[in-house]
């Protein structure tokens, strides 16, 4: 199953709604997304300061894990590290509402993926964002010329691909620096693999936001 969160952040529709036998978990102010997904989430946590009272009313049912305003993490790190401690056997978490209008929130939602043990995906209106710890394969079905990044968090080792313009094999890659940007789809379906690291694959949507250009799903070994 996938584990779902549902951030506060812009909301962009996903390449594919939850299943039956997933989870769903809203954080804060997420939980006006949930309408959007046809989904009642099973539960609701955050510091509550981005929900207002139409909302709480709405969803009262659902049961709420709260934290203080003032704390060190937020709330998306805490959500993180909820589904980390109560669902590892998850085969991704998909993240709605990443980013947003607040630059700082959307780039503490990153930054704090290497943190944790699961394959994430977050969705925006002008990109899909694939974080995992290797080993790891994503397929990526798109058009030829998307644009496809890989940026390293950590150090990767044995990078390889196929489908893609610049071709790589058994490649080291080196955090904080921008080799693995900016290559393109040959044709319609590509793969990315490293074997170690933290790794950020960064691939686009289309122009409206509506649609995703490239759809990454993962597949590990």
């Amino acid at each position: 199953m996938n584990v779902w969160l549902l951030l506060a952040g812009e909301f962009a529709p996903p390449p594919h709604l939850p299943q039956a036998g997933d989870v769903v978990v809203a954080v804060d102010g997420g939980m006006r997304h949930a309408a959007a997904l046809g989904v009642v989430p099973s539960l609701w946590l955050g510091d509550f300061d981005s929900s207002d009272a139409a909302l709480a009313a709405q969803y009262a049912a659902v049961p709420r894990l709260a934290f203080p305003a003032d704390k060190d993490e937020t709330d998306a790190e805490l959500a993180l590290a909820y589904v980390t401690s109560h669902y590892p056997q998850a085969r991704t978490v998909q993240i709605i509402g990443a980013a947003g209008g607040e630059a700082d929130h959307a780039f503490a939602n990153l930054w704090v993926l290497p943190r944790f043990a699961l394959p994430t995906l977050l969705y925006g209106r002008t990109a899909t964002y694939a974080f995992a710890h290797g080993p790891v394969s994503w397929d990526i079905h798109g058009q030829a010329g998307d644009k496809v990044s890989v940026f390293a968090l950590t150090a990767i080792e044995g990078l390889a691909n196929s489908g893609l313009r610049w071709a790589a094999e058994d490649l080291h890659l080196t955090p904080f620096r921008a080799h693995g940007a900016r290559n393109e789809l040959c044709a319609a379906r590509a793969t990315i693999r490293w074997q170690s690291g933290a790794g950020l694959v960064i691939a686009p949507t289309a122009a409206s936001g509506t649609l995703h250009s490239c759809i990454i799903s993962p597949s590990f070994t």
